[in-house]
C-alpha cells in the first residue's frame, strides 16, 4: 500500500471516528431511555431487591422497565441472558440510570482498548497497528450501535481475543475467561469452542467449556430447572420480538421468503447447520488462524439473533486476517472490512434487504479461496523438489 493510499485510508478512518462520536454524543435522551441497557439495569434492580428470578418474569421486568426508563420503553423487551451476565450491571444499578448508562459507555471503550492490547500481545502487528485498530473500531457501525444501545458486546470481543491469546500462549486461564465472556451471549460460544477443538487443544477446550458451563448454569439460582427454562423462553421471546429482516445473519437474508411464523424455527435450523459446517471442517484439523477467521464470521452468520452491535465480536478474527495478510497467506482485508461497514451503515437505513450477511458470506468465500490458493502455491515448489 503506497503512502498516498495510506493517508487517504487514515483520513477516512478519522472521519468515520468523528462521525461515530457525533452519533453517540448527540444521542437523544429519548433514545437512551429505550436502549437495551435499561433491560440489564432493570434486571439488576430486581436482583438487588432479592427477587432473583424476576428478570425472567416478563410482567415483573416490564414494571421495572417502566419505573426505570419511563412508559415510552418497549415493555416486551426481555432479559434473555444467563443470570451471571447481569453482574456488571449490579454495581451500575447503584447509580442513577442516566449516569450508569454513560459510565458503561466509558467502560465499554476501556474493554475495547484491553481487547486490542490482548490481541497485540497474542499476535503482534507493527508498532502503529493497535492505534489504527482502535481508530477503525471507533469508526465502525458495530461500535456506534453498541454505545448507543449500552450493549455488552465489548465483553464478547474481549472473550474472542482471550481465546486467541489462549491458543498462542497455551493459557488455560485465558481460555476460561474467554469462554465465560462469550457465554454472555451463548449462541456465539459454540463456534469458539469448535475452534479450540479444531486445534486439538484439549486442556484449553476443557477450561473454556467448564467456565462457560458454570456461567450458563447461573439461572439455576433463579429457581432451579425452572430458571433455565425461563431463560430459554426469554431468548425465544427476544428472537420473535426483533424482526429477522433486521438480522445481520443468514436468517436475515432469508427473511423475505420465510413465513413470519416459521422464522424462529428456521433460525434454529440454520444455527445447527452452521455449527455442523464448522465441526465438519474442524475434524480435518485445519490451520487454526485461518479457521478462527472462518469461525468468527460463521458465528455471526449462523446466529438466530444478530444485530449490528454483535459484529464487534469480529475484532479478533479481523486481527488474525491482518496477520495472515502479513504472512503472505491472504490479500489485505482492508477493502472487505470497509465494504462490510458500508453495508451495515446501509442496513441502518433499512434499504429493503440486509447487506451485511451478503458481504460476510462473500468474505468467507474470498478469504478461504485466497488462503487455499496461496497455500497450494507454496506447496508446489516443495513437491517439485
Amino acid at each position: 500500500m503506497n503512502r498516498r493510499l495510506k493517508r487517504w485510508l487514515l483520513g477516512l478512518l478519522v472521519a468515520l471516528a468523528v462521525a461515530g462520536a457525533a452519533v453517540v454524543i448527540g444521542q437523544p435522551r429519548a433514545a437512551r431511555q429505550s436502549a437495551d441497557f435499561n433491560v440489564g439495569y432493570s434486571a439488576a434492580l430486581l436482583i438487588r431487591e432479592g427477587r432473583i428470578s424476576a428478570p425472567y418474569d416478563q410482567p415483573a421486568l416490564a414494571t421495572m422497565l417502566v419505573r426505570t426508563a419511563g412508559p415510552a420503553i418497549d415493555q416486551r423487551l426481555s432479559y434473555n441472558q444467563p443470570l451471571a451476565a447481569d453482574l456488571p450491571f449490579l454495581a451500575l444499578s447503584l447509580l442513577a440510570v442516566e449516569l450508569a448508562f454513560h459510565v458503561w459507555q466509558v467502560i465499554s471503550l476501556g474493554i475495547l482498548v484491553l481487547t486490542v492490547v490482548v490481541l497485540q500481545r497474542a499476535l503482534p502487528l507493527p508498532k502503529g497497528a493497535p492505534a489504527i485498530a482502535l481508530l477503525a473500531l471507533l469508526g465502525s457501525v458495530p461500535l456506534w450501535a453498541t454505545l448507543t444501545e449500552g450493549q455488552v458486546t465489548p465483553l464478547l470481543a474481549l472473550g474472542a481475543a482471550l481465546v486467541i491469546l489462549a491458543l498462542v500462549s497455551d493459557g488455560a486461564l485465558a481460555a476460561a475467561a474467554g469462554g465465560a465472556l462469550l457465554a454472555f451471549k451463548p449462541h456465539y460460544l459454540p463456534a469458539f469452542l469448535i475452534l479450540l477443538f479444531a486445534a486439538r487443544r484439549w486442556r484449553l477446550f476443557a477450561s473454556a467449556a467448564a467456565a462457560s458451563l458454570v456461567f450458563l448454569l447461573s439461572p439455576l439460582a433463579a429457581g432451579g430447572v425452572d430458571g433455565m427454562v425461563a431463560m430459554v423462553h426469554s431468548a425465544f421471546r427476544a428472537n420473535d420480538l426483533v424482526s429477522v429482516a433486521r438480522s445481520e445473519a443468514w436468517i436475515g437474508m432469508l427473511a423475505p421468503v420465510i413465513p413470519a411464523g416459521l422464522a424462529s424455527a428456521v433460525s434454529v435450523v440454520i444455527f445447527g447447520l452452521g455449527l455442523a459446517f464448522l465441526f465438519a471442517i474442524a475434524l480435518r484439523r485445519p490451520a487454526w488462524p485461518a479457521f478462527a477467521v472462518l469461525a468468527g464470521l460463521t458465528a455471526v452468520l449462523e446466529s438466530p439473533h444478530a444485530l449490528p452491535h454483535d459484529l464487534l465480536i469480529l475484532a479478533g478474527p479481523a486481527w488474525l486476517a491482518f496477520q495472515l495478510h502479513r504472512q503472505g497467506r491472504m490479500p489485505s482485508p482492508v477493502v472487505p472490512l470497509l465494504l462490510l461497514d458500508a453495508a451495515l451503515l446501509l442496513d441502518q437505513r433499512a434499504v429493503g434487504v440486509v447487506l451485511g450477511p451478503v458481504v460476510m458470506t462473500a468474505m468467507i468465500v474470498w478469504g478461504w479461496q485466497s488462503v487455499r490458493r496461496r497455500t497450494d502455491r507454496r506447496r508446489a515448489p516443495a513437491a517439485a523438489a
